[in-house]
């Protein structure tokens, strides 16, 4: 699968062509449309070297760019996916929505944030809104969509990695710092049969057997 910029004259690739005006073309004119082939070059030039991945969608969800970090998550449908179309969808609930589904938000100039559905370290995924003023494509708003990797507190990540919920999740951070469950349950407004229950649980989902070595389990995370 192979994406392609936003097409361009050959010209506009030759600095020949980005340095002198074009005949009968007032010098003004000439000069900002040089100005902006020139920029139009930096920015495809600094979108191809980030590592951080990225993608340009138009108002649907198609794809009209996107840098090869991108472009390797698509195709290996590492939470991002393509359909038919070449329209951008993300997974979630185990499904792939395309990107469309938050065109109300964006439209609203609102960025949105999703949790991206893949293997390997938490990441997510940012759309964001970009108003687009051009002769060639008038006005309309254009998508901007990167990932980046999610810093997680040890209660999140302990959410993540065993099922945890909330609550087991704030009582596993007690228990890591000492806590006894009575002044646990004490601290979380219930009863102690209740943090019983929870510890029970927790030792299933780790698949420990009692309560140190469940601790010391949850202090790698």
């Amino acid at each position: 699968m192979q994406f392609h910029s936003i097409p361009r004259s050959p010209e506009a690739a030759t600095p020949s062509a980005l340095g002198r005006p074009i005949p009968g073309m007032p010098v003004q004119a000439a000069a900002s449309g040089a100005r902006s082939m020139r920029l139009a070059a930096l920015g495809h030039a600094l979108m191809q070297h980030l590592e951080t991945p990225l993608v340009v969608a138009d108002a649907s969800g198609t794809v009209l760019e996107s840098n090869p970090a991108a472009t390797r998550r698509i195709e290996r449908c590492e939470g991002l996916w393509l359909d038919a179309s070449g329209r951008l969808a993300v997974r979630q609930g185990g499904r792939w929505v395309p990107i469309s589904k938050w065109h109300g938000e964006l439209a609203a100039g609102r960025s949105v944030t999703l949790a991206l559905e893949a293997e390997g370290p938490a990441m997510q995924l940012t759309l964001k809104p970009m108003a687009v003023h051009d002769a060639g494509f008038g006005s309309t708003t254009w998508v901007l969509a990167t990932i980046e990797r999610v810093v997680l507190t040890r209660a999140d990540a302990m959410r993540r990695r065993f099922r945890f919920t909330r609550t087991q999740a704030r009582l596993a951070e007690m228990l890591c710092q000492g806590m006894r469950p009575a002044s646990a349950a004490e601290a979380l407004g219930v009863k102690i049969s209740t943090v019983r229950t929870h510890v029970g649980e927790m030792y299933e989902k780790t698949g420990t057997h009692s309560q140190a070595q469940l601790v010391a389990l949850l202090h790698a995370c």
